[in-house]
């Protein structure tokens, strides 16, 4: 540390860290425009221009680095004539079109202007103006007002990693555009809005809506992924209007995903629950709550419970339910005395499930020094776990992939190993046997046979030279033949190298239905075993099964028996679910109700609504609780969802045991398939926001695969594959079709 002096007075500074830096700490005041904490300095704007003693003219505090006994002054005349000179430069070009800007109250130039500007301008020639382009169905351009701070390029090579926009043209023909035609692609491009400081980017849907100073702005959690970013949900009159990003180093820095960002439309979309339903005589008709309560509690009484057959009653929520959601479903059926429970809806056989701990945190992953990616495509499916390994990359990190397919990656990557899914495990069982190998440590039986090829020495050589390094487990190996095999490959692989493992398999909230024991206690039914048993009654919470279950034709035809009474919690209209259901029970969507969720790094974050849900729709917890009085169960006396919450801090974590055995024997047979919703169809509540279907990851809907599969499947380029148009790519696998579908289809998974 060493001792400088600003306007007069001694703080202590980092000896290097720039000038900038210090005035923030300190809460001395510097303007800025191209300056951003989280992006590299190119001290472009000159308006943080200070007055160093002994500099022959004003330094900017951004690029100017701190020397023991340094004297300056923020807001001397001379450091004061030099701000304001810039900003005259800066607004010579610039629009007077506040009245009409989104950026208006937000500004960064506005509310510099106000104190460095002038109301008399020197400049009376024409200014420029720069015609604005189509960026894409999310970012509004008006680069008339750009200032070329360059932050939104900055954020795009080093944040994004996509340098998809950058300066064309020169002097006053320079302006900042994208470089392709198709505009903005990226996953995080929304982050552009924020750190632009003038209006030249603004947020598509939200265009002409409102002031900022006419919002409310309420703190709150992104349920999309794993990582439950904070974020503030911006209101006016009861409706979700905007949402922008908050600053939580620990979890999501100060970025946020495009579905975080943008999701908030699909509360409004006209397919939006507002009335609970009952079928009388294969007839729907909207009632009160009263009475669609009334009619599931006696459904269920004469279906199941007067007829003592608890046993064929079951529970199935979505992994998109809060803790208190998961908590009271499986309170209300362990009172009648059924413990069939499961939100594991997408998982083939429940019998080869992946149980693996994740025990690194996110801050931990930009510090690794190796990678090893199992079957996932992180970049779309887990937007901000893949900006932290991108972070890793940029210090030297080494990442390697073991996928079916080549996926687009915005950080480089080492090897790319692309494999078939019966291959995996092998080359798995390959790392750990070259691992024990070196290690000189006595083999296995089941590794005795095995053929430990290049990939397999490769990844086993990086493993045991790496300081820090991490397996990461995605969501394309749910469904695969050996996947127990493969996490307990990658379960003691990591433990023979010291490595961290993080398991991206699970979503959404997961792992607060394992947290509370949502799966089958005693000896109680798996979803699977439901389906095919003869059941009379089911809860459904915020379930679509065209979207939610491996096999929709199975799901359906067990709600369908007769005799089966449904009640379907849901937060908006289905076909399919009005098909089958007996009564369905509008509930609160994402911003609408309070609840809590659990992230990979186990932080258990809570949530108030953010907005009342619209006039007859209610939070699940709510009806969840009035259901279990009307049925006259006991402990249900809950005033909110917070003292649901205490109550379950009180009750012991569910722990589950597994099997950890190796089984290397092939259980592939024929073409395997890996099914994906596209990232933005992976809940109800994005599958209905307009404009993220609009963009090109929206609109990702295909079955790819390669030659020799394609002539397998008597297929071909123009054809579909289960209802998805097909690609013939040779970066797929043999033995392999990889689908990232945006739509439901009839039947998912089959081989």
């Amino acid at each position: 540390m060493i001792e400088i002096e600003i306007n007069g007075n001694v703080v202590k500074a980092k000896a290097g860290e720039m000038l900038i830096q210090v005035t923030d700490r300190e809460g001395i005041s510097v303007p800025r425009f191209c300056y951003h904490k989280k992006l590299s300095v190119v001290a472009s704007c000159r308006m943080c221009l200070v007055d160093v003693e002994g500099a022959p003219k004003p330094q900017p505090a951004c690029s100017t680095p701190v020397n023991e006994g340094m004297k300056v002054h923020t807001q001397n005349d001379k450091a004061k004539a030099s701000q304001k000179a810039v900003m005259e430069f800066l607004l010579i070009n610039h629009p007077l079109d506040c009245p009409i800007c989104d950026q208006g109250g937000e500004c960064e130039l506005q509310d510099v202007a106000v104190e460095y500007g002038s109301d008399i301008s020197r400049f009376s020639e024409s200014k420029r103006i720069v015609p604005d382009g189509d960026i894409g169905a999310l970012i509004q351009a008006d680069m008339t007002r750009c200032i070329h701070c360059t932050r939104c390029v900055r954020f795009g090579l080093e944040i994004a990693g996509m340098m998809e926009m950058g300066g064309t043209g020169r002097g006053e023909h320079l302006k900042i555009e994208p470089f392709l035609k198709e505009g903005i692609q990226s996953e995080l491009s929304g982050n552009m809005i924020d750190v632009c400081p003038v209006g030249a980017l603004t947020s598509k849907p939200f265009r002409y809506e409102l002031r900022s100073w006419q919002m409310h702005s309420m703190p709150n959690i992104a349920r999309h992924d794993l990582v439950g970013s904070n974020l503030f949900v911006q209101t006016y009159k009861g409706k979700v209007k905007r949402v922008v990003s908050a600053d939580n180093d620990l979890i999501n820095e100060t970025w946020i995903s495009d579905r975080d960002r943008f999701s908030y439309e699909g509360l409004t979309h006209k397919n939006r629950l507002l009335e609970p339903q009952i079928k009388v005589q294969g007839q729907w008709q909207q009632v009160s709550w009263k009475v669609a309560l009334d009619y599931a509690v006696k459904g269920l009484n004469s279906h199941v419970l007067k007829h003592q057959k608890v046993n064929q009653l079951g529970g199935l929520a979505s992994s998109t339910a809060t803790m208190e959601e998961f908590y009271l479903l499986k309170k209300i059926l362990t009172e009648v005395g059924c413990d069939n429970i499961d939100h594991r809806l997408n998982v083939k056989n429940l019998d080869n499930v992946i149980t693996l701990d994740s025990n690194i945190k996110l801050g931990a992953l930009e510090k690794i020094d190796y990678a090893l990616i199992v079957g996932a495509n992180i970049r779309l499916e887990q937007p901000m776990i893949n900006h932290r390994l991108r972070k890793a990359t940029k210090k030297g990190a080494d990442i390697d992939e073991l996928n079916v397919m080549a996926f687009d990656f915005n950080h480089p990557l080492d090897t790319k190993n692309i494999t078939a899914p019966n291959k995996i495990a092998p080359t798995l069982a390959g790392v750990l046997k070259s691992i024990m190998i070196s290690n000189t440590q006595e083999l296995p039986d089941y590794l005795l046979a095995v053929e430990v090829g290049e990939v397999a020495n490769n990844i086993a050589a990086k493993l045991l030279n790496s300081r820090s390094s991490v397996i990461i487990l995605g969501e394309h190996i749910i469904n695969n033949e050996d996947a127990s095999t493969i996490a307990n490959l990658i379960t003691q692989i990591a433990q023979n190298t010291n490595s961290k493992t993080l398991n991206l398999s699970i979503t959404a909230n997961t792992m607060s239905a394992n947290w509370v024991g949502f799966v089958p206690q005693n000896s109680g039914m798996n979803v699977n075993t439901m389906l095919a048993s003869d059941m009379r009654g089911f809860i459904l919470l915020d379930i679509y099964p065209q979207y939610d279950f491996h096999d929709l034709e199975t799901a359906v035809k067990a709600f369908t028996k007769d005799d089966t009474f449904v009640i379907s919690l849901n937060s908006f209209k289905d076909d399919i679910v009005a098909g089958y259901s007996n009564v369905i029970l509008p509930i609160a969507s994402v911003y609408e109700t309070s609840g809590t969720q659990l992230n990979i790094n186990n932080d258990m974050q809570s949530y108030t609504a953010a907005v009342k849900a619209p006039d007859e729709v209610k939070p699940a917890w709510k009806v969840l609780k009035v259901m279990a009085d009307l049925l006259a169960l006991p402990s249900f006396h809950y005033a909110d969802s917070a003292q649901v919450l205490a109550e379950i801090f009180h009750q012991p974590q569910t722990k589950h045991t597994h099997d950890e055995n190796v089984n290397l024997t092939s259980k592939h047979h024929g073409i395997s398939i890996i099914w994906q919703n596209s990232p933005y169809s992976i809940d109800a509540v994005l599958r209905h926001s307009n404009a993220l279907q609009k963009t090109k990851i929206g609109q990702m809907n295909s079955a790819y695969m390669n030659q020799a599969s394609a002539e397998t499947l008597g297929l071909s380029a123009d054809d579909k594959y289960l209802g998805v148009p097909v690609v013939i790519t040779n970066t797929v696998a043999d033995d392999c079709v990889f689908i990232n579908a945006n739509q439901a289809v009839n039947t998912q998974g089959q081989t």
